[in-house]
């Protein structure tokens, strides 16, 4: 009976240790329309969308590496538009190491009118892209069943024997 609780318990480990690898990137709770700007253009930048009266939330950074964290998150998700204000050459230097993300990010300068621009431009491509078939990637749902049905059916194998 000490042998089963004890496998029992050892294959409950390996399970949960497999399905933490999983997940070890985190969620991304940040809007897929999103405008990525400083300290130097964060309140104009939120006036201007503001004023526009569109869905599109402006998320204000204070280094390369975070930058780069959200980059990384649109990698993921094939629905996540960004418009670079700041960190241009931090976003120019990922894309160059991602082209996928060349047609969904867009990097600009920081003047009134380019951002402006550029807003509008976030704003149509949001709306294109609403109209398609949102593609979900259920490949992380099926490697969580397949560990769970496994570590179920050897836990049930090795209790029944």
């Amino acid at each position: 009976m000490k042998f089963k609780i004890v496998m029992s318990f050892l294959i409950f480990l390996i399970g949960l240790t497999a399905m933490s690898a999983v997940s070890a990137h985190g969620v991304d709770v940040t809007e897929d329309n999103m405008i990525i700007v400083n300290e130097t253009n964060a309140i104009e930048t939120k006036k201007l969308v503001d004023s526009m009266d569109l869905d599109i939330k402006v998320y204000k950074f204070t280094a390369n590496g975070d930058v780069e964290h959200i980059l990384e998150h649109a990698l993921e998700n094939p629905n996540k538009k960004i418009l670079a204000v700041a960190f241009q050459d931090t976003v120019t230097k990922y894309v160059e190491k991602h082209p996928t993300l060349s047609n969904r990010v867009t990097i600009i300068e920081n003047s009134k009118a380019d951002i402006k621009e550029g807003i509008i431009n976030l704003n149509d491509s949001a709306k294109d892209s609403n109209g398609e078939s949102m593609s979900i990637d259920y490949t992380t749902l099926v490697l969580v069943i397949v560990i769970i049905g496994m570590v179920a059916g050897i836990g049930v194998f090795v209790l029944k024997r």
